[in-house]
């Protein structure tokens, strides 16, 4: 089953408003501090079976709450990687009133452990986004939200929407693999300590064809023609002019190949091919503006 990329349920909007954040490497469990508390209502929460994207679900419908809470329902026990500020996050998501216990929604895959929606995990965004934060994957979390909040999502005037993620994966902010040497006359390329890339270019005319090079290498799955990609881009004209920098936001949906055009990825063709985690140099002759482009391949779907 393919993965969604971001959510794009009207229940989803809500929880995942105000999309933001920086991109950082994961960190393990003991350096990373969840924004949300364990509260009333998401500790309430208890979980039977998963099977059948039917979850077996109790939630006290008395609990009433103010702020966002986060409870960890079942915890994986590896938990050297965790969703850390920035990181790309596939979870498999349900939602509940609170009220009524009805599950309103979930992600086909709920209870599989596989696939799973992806989004950048953020202390600026949503409680949902807020509240997978410090996550490992394997774990369930369960995060309430109050009834401000939950206001068009639930069925129950008044109720609070209780979210239970199943986080599948967690994926690096920026490329993590082993470093290659670009080809002859590609610009130098360097990164900062948060993984953000800058280019000097070198003092040539640029090349005539499209080409394109590693400078790290991921270990994660190969890119396909079909793969819907997440990934920062960097891209600078070879006049040294900077034309696009998503390390200045978020990480972009680049789409597979078939959505050059709608997605505006004109490089999108050379990273079929690469593995998740790389980071690529693709140089562009762009009809007499020639460009370059530093590409991380964080997720595909």
């Amino acid at each position: 089953m393919r993965r969604r990329v971001l959510p794009v349920t009207a229940v989803a909007a809500l929880a995942f408003a105000g999309l933001t954040g920086c991109t950082v490497a994961t960190t393990g469990s003991d350096a990373c501090v969840a924004p949300l508390s364990p509260g009333a209502l998401s500790e309430s929460v208890t979980v039977g079976s998963l099977a059948g994207g039917e979850p077996d679900v109790s939630i006290d419908s008395g609990a009433e709450i103010v702020n966002a809470q986060r409870s960890v329902i079942d915890a994986a026990s590896d938990r050297d990687v965790v969703a850390a500020e920035g990181t790309i996050v596939a979870a498999n998501l349900a939602y509940f009133d609170s009220s009524s216990g009805e599950m309103l929604e979930a992600s086909p895959s709920f209870g599989s452990g596989t696939a799973g929606e992806l989004f950048l995990a953020s202390a600026e965004g949503g409680p949902v986004l807020q509240g997978v934060l410090c996550s490992a994957p394997g774990d369930l979390v369960a995060i309430a939200l109050p009834a401000d909040l939950s206001a068009g999502a639930v069925t129950t005037p008044g109720a609070s929407l209780v979210v239970l993620a199943e986080i599948v994966e967690v994926s690096p902010g920026s490329a993590t693999g082993a470093l290659t040497p670009l080809p002859s006359g590609f610009p130098a390329v360097v990164t900062d300590e948060a993984g953000r890339v800058g280019m000097v270019l070198p003092p040539q005319e640029a090349p005539a064809n499209t080409k394109s090079g590693a400078r790290i290498v991921g270990e994660g799955p190969e890119v396909q023609p079909d793969s819907m990609i997440i990934g920062n881009v960097l891209t600078v004209g070879w006049d040294g002019q900077q034309l696009k920098n998503t390390w200045e936001a978020s990480p972009e949906n680049l789409g597979s190949e078939e959505q050059i055009e709608q997605s505006g990825a004109t490089f999108r063709a050379e990273l079929t091919g690469y593995p998740v985690g790389s980071q690529v140099v693709v140089i562009e002759p762009g009809e007499g503006s020639p460009r370059v482009s530093v590409i991380d391949i964080l997720a595909i779907a």
